[in-house]
């Protein structure tokens, strides 16, 4: 159940950092880097406290 708790906590965060990002005045390709590298962090962070990586 924990472990829910985390992802859905994780994913959340991820919107907002994603919405802020996407929302600031930030030059096209270097806000879609950004996107990118939130996306991979995020799915390093919920498969690391999974216990898949």
């Amino acid at each position: 159940m924990s472990i829910l708790i985390v992802v859905i906590i994780a994913l959340v965060l991820l919107g907002l950092a994603l919405y802020v990002v996407q929302r600031s005045p930030i030059p096209s390709p270097v806000n879609w880097i950004i996107q990118l590298l939130l996306v991979v962090v995020a799915i390093l962070f919920i498969g690391n406290r999974a216990g898949f990586f």
